[in-house]
């Protein structure tokens, strides 16, 4: 009998975890990536990384600038596809692209770059979108890891979740959509190697796979606080696709 007992408590299911607030998540969350004092410390941000897509033969560069007042700028560089720009000048937010040529975001597409590329965005999670709550990771978690998960749903852009490990409290998973002007595709992110910077604490990989393309991100420069003139922002004139800052 004690056999079967314990036989049977064996093979009984785990209780699940309860669920943490997700203001506490985030919480958590702001405090290990530096806290709003260290964002409010520094007033810009250029970050640079190698592009790799796994299983081909292509390979490029990202380089990223943000400033304080909320303008943002990512140059992708891929030389088998082009150079893809979008930014926001504080007021309007644009893409430019050898596919679709230079646009005004509006709508989703200009609500999710303006959530990309909000300064403090990280410290911030909870203000920056219309609702949040705890919800159980989108997807198997690793054997030995443990996650805690929000739902973050913006005005008018698809929710998305996001994942950070209950140990570090740091971001290590997202699963949401990305609209273009093809439609809405789905991504997975994966956030690894977090490493402490300037008393911030920034992820130096990401991984996202997006159908069927998994790309890899590597940090390779980070420099904060280089002056940056507010013109490398304003929507490109018709024409200059291609033109660095």
């Amino acid at each position: 009998m004690t056999i079967l007992i314990l036989l049977a408590a064996a093979a009984a299911p785990t209780a699940p975890q309860p669920t943490r607030a997700p203001s506490a998540i985030l919480a958590d969350y702001a405090r290990a990536v530096g806290g709003e004092k260290a964002w409010r410390r520094h007033r810009s941000l250029y970050l640079k990384r190698t592009i790799v897509v796994k299983g081909m033969e292509i390979s490029g560069t990202e380089e990223r600038y943000a400033t304080a007042a909320g303008q943002t700028l990512t140059i992708s560089d891929i030389p088998a596809m082009g150079k893809f720009r979008q930014g926001c000048d504080g007021h309007a937010c644009w893409s430019e692209d050898p596919i679709n040529g230079l646009r005004l975001l509006s709508g989703v597409e200009d609500e999710e770059a303006r959530l990309d590329g909000a300064w403090d965005s990280e410290v911030h999670l909870a203000r920056n979108y219309q609702k949040v709550r705890s919800v159980p990771p989108p997807e198997p978690v690793p054997a030995g890891a443990l996650y805690e998960c929000v739902e973050l749903t913006p005005r008018t852009a698809p929710p998305l979740v996001t994942c950070f490990d209950a140990g570090t409290h740091l971001r290590v998973f997202q699963k949401g959509t990305r609209t273009g002007p093809q439609g809405a595709v789905p991504y997975v992110a994966r956030f690894s190697d977090w490493r402490p910077v300037q008393g911030m604490k920034i992820p130096y990989d990401e991984e996202t796979t997006a159908g069927p393309l998994t790309i890899d991100a590597r940090v390779v420069d980070i420099k904060l606080d280089r002056p940056v003139a507010p013109s490398l922002f304003a929507v490109p004139k018709p024409g200059a696709a291609g033109r660095g800052p």
